[in-house]
């Protein structure tokens, strides 16, 4: 019970520099314990907070962010999710994932990179090629987290990245070619979309295969 009060302490402090950055579009309660939460703003095509509150049933905490910029910008995608269980978080990633080759990196990237350089986890996992294609090399992927100090560490770093990277946007802004950033921005989406674990699991919860389809299609990853 206290893991998860603590994690919905941080989503609901996600939600809070969202909810004070962008500008809310819709809100939505699709599925039993589901939250939908989107924004969008200037800069921003679409920023979705997801939250699966199934403790009750199915002993699962969840909770998935996507900030996706807009597609004429150079800036990477944020990305960030936690499955959690009654005692432990089993699984996390955290990422500014990069839309473009160009050089020099994007600011955010050495940023992300100098704020995680020196974390270690007891369990990290390993990224499939799908993961590894669209991920950058500073990508937190822990699993097994169980101790007060590695969720601490988790929940205050990655706090930290969200909110560095919604309220910094302005002043790292690069316009680039729209069409090839497009292609960036579905690539990121397509692979998501191989996660088999993603469909495994919102399967697991009940929901039929075409109501999952179209959920993945339409609200969590969709392509533009």
């Amino acid at each position: 019970m206290e893991l998860w009060n603590s994690l919905i302490q941080l989503s609901s402090k996600i939600e809070e520099i969202l909810e004070t950055n962008y500008e809310r579009k819709d809100s939505l309660q699709l599925f039993d314990g589901w939250r939908d939460n989107i924004w969008s703003s200037k800069y921003v095509r679409k920023c979705h907070l997801k939250t699966i509150d199934n403790r009750e049933t199915q002993k699962l905490w969840l909770m998935h962010l996507n900030i996706f910029p807009h597609e004429f910008l150079n800036f990477p995608i944020l990305g960030f999710d936690i499955v959690a269980g009654p005692n432990k978080i089993t699984g996390s990633f955290f990422d500014f994932s990069p839309i473009t080759d160009e050089k020099p990196e994007h600011p955010y990237l050495n940023y992300m990179r100098d704020s995680v350089k020196d974390l270690s986890w007891s369990k990290p996992r390993e990224l499939p090629v799908w993961a590894k294609e669209i991920f950058s090399d500073s990508m937190i992927a822990a699993g097994n987290l169980k101790t007060e100090e590695e969720i601490e560490q988790l929940t205050k770093t990655c706090l930290h990245l969200v909110e560095y990277y919604v309220t910094n946007m302005s002043k790292n802004l690069y316009v680039t070619n729209p069409l090839e950033l497009k292609k960036r921005h579905n690539l990121y989406c397509r692979n998501q979309k191989l996660n088999p674990h993603l469909h495994r699991s919102i399967l697991s919860m009940g929901i039929s295969e075409k109501d999952k389809n179209e959920y993945v299609d339409r609200i969590l990853f969709e392509e533009i």
